[in-house]
């Protein structure tokens, strides 16, 4: 267990570092945040970003898996016959579920004494009709194994799947084990929310799942407390609140009014507060005793304006929130769309800083999520579980 967790963790902080990064930016685009910290002096830009990059996973966060799976688990040991032998674990599409889900299982295992069967998918298959043949090849129980109690992994659903023809015969196929022997196999599968509200509507996923659990929000507490190591190490200082946030937050200080306004736009994701943290970020001249210094200077955080968007940018956004991240041709195949057409929107969507491109892999800038999130909730798209 031990070896396959830590190349697993080896593989996220170096192949795909992209994904996962705090501070993603495009390859060649300059989006936000990137763009208001080009302000700041070289050095201390440099600082700034390496610290973030450095955040361990939040955690509450972690906290809330280990509850989660203490108690889901502890029902199926006792009664295997009678209870629900799955758990999944759903989050915000732009926050790395199978980052955050493998390092919270790493210990929770090890508290244990239990050992995880990890299905080693590090991406989505480039030939999407293979996702089947490698989920039976990694997943199909062996005869020897037949009487031993197994815990699988399953760190993110969405490479099992890609919306087309083909692309849903892996989740068939893994439906159809989540039926077989319930008392010798406990599932933990880590998923976006869009995903599964996807997967429940044209598969009826949640049927065969048992226990659902949403990360939920991180409260602004828990912000407050996941920064306070960058604070204290740039002696970072809170901008005066607004007039109508002074009113709502009574004698709170500066900085807590800051986190309670980070949580509140952030919708509690971990990925988004990071990059509004960033883009919130000055470097200021400021009166301390008659004498003039530059600090740095959070000001009050806010979201960036969501550009307009025509009727095939929105169906491409959804379907980059449904998978998480996608190469070209994959977004186009789940489009059902000219590969060329496709990539011509995806330039325009870069352009303006929505989405982000490196390594031939895209996915949404996370700092536009919650308008993306709203818009598309208000044209009818499916985004969050009800």
């Amino acid at each position: 267990m031990a070896n396959t967790v830590q190349k697993f963790m080896n593989w996220l902080a170096t192949r795909r570092n992209f994904i996962f990064s705090r501070y993603s930016k495009d390859g060649r685009e300059a989006q936000e945040p990137e763009r208001s910290l080009v302000e700041l002096p070289l050095e201390i830009r440099n600082k700034l970003i390496s610290a973030v990059e450095s955040l361990p996973s939040n955690p509450a966060e972690e906290k809330a898996i280990a509850s989660a799976l203490n108690q889901a688990y502890k029902l199926w040991h006792e009664d295997p016959n009678h209870s629900n032998n799955s758990i999944s674990i759903l989050n915000s599409p732009v926050d790395s579920v199978s980052k955050i889900l493998v390092e919270s299982l790493q210990e929770w295992a090890q508290q244990n004494s239990l050992d995880l069967k990890l299905l080693p998918l590090t991406s989505r298959p480039d030939a999407i009709e293979t996702i089947k043949s490698r989920l039976e090849h990694y997943l199909k129980s062996k005869e020897e194994d037949s009487d031993r109690l197994e815990i699988v992994v399953i760190p993110n659903l969405s490479w099992c799947f890609l919306r087309s023809l083909e692309g849903l015969a892996g989740i068939e196929y893994l439906q159809s084990l989540l039926c077989e022997g319930s008392e010798k196999r406990f599932w933990i599968i880590g998923g976006g929310q869009v995903a599964w509200e996807y997967l429940s509507s044209v598969c009826t996923l949640e049927a065969y799942c048992g226990e659902v659990f949403n990360l939920p929000a991180i409260a602004a507490e828990d912000l407050q407390q996941w920064f306070e190591p960058i604070i204290n190490e740039l002696d970072i200082k809170f901008d005066q609140p607004r007039i109508d946030q002074k009113i709502l937050d009574g004698d709170k200080d500066s900085q807590a009014s800051y986190f309670d306004s980070l949580a509140n736009i952030s919708q509690g994701v971990g990925t988004v507060a990071v990059q509004l943290f960033l883009k919130s970020i000055r470097y200021e001249s400021v009166d301390e005793d008659h004498n003039k210094q530059k600090n740095l200077i959070a000001q009050t955080p806010l979201l960036p304006k969501l550009p307009n968007l025509e009727s095939a940018d929105r169906y491409l956004l959804y379907s980059l929130l449904l998978h998480g991240d996608l190469t070209l041709a994959s977004l186009a195949e789940s489009l059902g769309d000219l590969e060329s057409e496709v990539q011509a929107r995806v330039q325009l969507l870069r352009r303006v800083g929505v989405v982000e491109q490196r390594d031939k892999i895209l996915k949404i800038n996370p700092i536009y999520y919650p308008r993306v999130e709203q818009t598309l909730a208000s044209n009818n798209f499916i985004i969050n579980r009800q």
